[in-house]
């Protein structure tokens, strides 16, 4: 079952979230969005076009509270943080995504942006996020569709006094997905299993069919000869494997996370895969720890490199200033024993040593699978069109293609 997705944005300008008029002749000018239909009944009723697909949004102005639960998506400067705080209007957005999940999600973004002109930021119900306005509008007017991450939140809740964390998502049903959850990880865990269940999410988002139940996900390569290979169990089968009152368990199910929801197991074996035999993630945790290298697909890698080709101008003032550190990962051709028609090129991280015009030199830092005459530390020249990500170390924080707004 697909939930609508719902946004609140907030106003720089409580007085601009009334002006119908403008949304409307904002709208209409977007590019891209094509303005089908209106009708104001309680609510402003739109009904859009975008890649030949249709959309109806609902927008409602409401009061709201700053939800203390929710997590802060990204920084915020003071000044953007104490209007988000003293704010107590916003723009409610509701939207059905339709088709593409990505692509709703950007379209979404978009329409906020063009119905108030300059947002503070959007309180995202649906995955009980809060993102920065500077953002939204940078992801609003790009040509490349936001990271899957965006869609959904995974959040983690311990006891005070328990070992037991209970990882779960909100955000996916609004894609007509299952929510996705790992029972009875701990504290000294849960990091390396939030990565299964964001890597698990962002392939199923891709899907042209829904992933079943028990149906298996190859998701890693965690050694050389040793594959991680997921699947969903429902959440009632899988609460009946623990204790009731355990975190996450059956006691806490009578309120909420009842519903389109499903547990993140694993297939240790071939043999158990073909007989449905699953096991906890955690049967795996010693190889998790180490360097385990999670499958993004074509489509995300491509996702990814056009967003970093964008941007890349960024890049390349952030490395005028020394004191900044950047790593680029280039698409390395594999050996023509591992390659595949599909899948020919490992992606891998390299420091970046020196811009030349079109190019980069850089040093690779980590070792290879599948280009055995490359070692960490090997040196090369790469054109920038091999480049698919990178990130800059500043000394406050790390910034990729994706929140280079902090930079601005």
């Amino acid at each position: 079952m697909r939930e609508k997705s719902y946004m609140v944005a907030v106003p720089s300008n409580e007085e601009s979230i009334y002006d119908i008029k403008g949304m409307l002749e904002r709208v209409s000018q977007v590019s891209g969005i094509k303005l089908l239909s209106h009708k104001f009944d309680k609510s402003l009723q739109l009904k859009i076009e975008a890649d030949q697909t249709e959309y109806e949004v609902e927008v409602n102005p409401i009061e709201f509270e700053l939800p203390k639960m929710y997590r802060i998506q990204h920084f915020f400067p003071d000044i953007d943080i104490e209007t988000v705080e003293s704010s107590r209007v916003g723009l409610e957005v509701a939207m059905e995504f339709s088709g593409e999940a990505l692509a709703s999600y950007h379209l979404q973004l978009k329409v906020i942006c063009a119905l108030l002109a300059n947002v503070a930021a959007v309180l995202d119900h649906s995955s009980e996020k809060i993102l920065s306005g500077r953002w939204v509008a940078l992801a609003a007017a790009s040509s490349v569709p936001p990271a899957p991450r965006y869609i959904y939140t995974v959040q983690a809740v311990a006891g005070e006094e328990e070992t037991c964390v209970w990882l779960h998502s909100h955000g996916l049903n609004r894609c007509g997905l299952p929510e996705l959850e790992i029972l009875n990880t701990t504290k000294e865990t849960y990091q390396t299993h939030y990565s299964i269940i964001e890597t698990m999410a962002n392939r199923m988002l891709e899907l042209e069919k829904p992933l079943t139940p028990k149906e298996p996900m190859f998701l890693a390569r965690l050694a050389v000869d040793m594959p991680l290979v997921v699947t969903m169990v429902d959440w009632r089968e899988a609460v009946a494997l623990y204790p009731p009152q355990m975190l996450g368990g059956k006691n806490d199910r009578k309120e909420g996370h009842n519903e389109n929801t499903c547990a993140v197991f694993a297939y240790p074996t071939q043999e158990d895969m073909e007989q449905n035999k699953y096991a906890p993630v955690s049967v795996f945790d010693s190889y998790l720890e180490g360097n385990p290298i999670y499958m993004i697909s074509d489509r995300e890698t491509a996702r990814m490199k056009r967003l970093a080709a964008e941007r890349i101008s960024y890049l390349q003032k952030a490395f005028l200033n020394r004191e900044n550190k950047i790593i680029v990962k280039i698409g390395l051709k594999m050996d023509a024993e591992f390659s595949e028609d599909e899948n020919e090129r490992e992606h891998i991280w390299f420091e970046l040593l020196e811009i030349l015009d079109g190019e980069i030199k850089g040093k690779l830092t980590q070792e290879p699978y599948y280009v055995k005459n490359m070692h960490e530390g090997s040196e090369g020249v790469y054109s920038f069109t091999e480049i698919t990500d990178w990130m800059i170390y500043t000394k406050e924080r790390r910034i990729t293609p994706d929140d280079v707004y902090l930079l601005d």
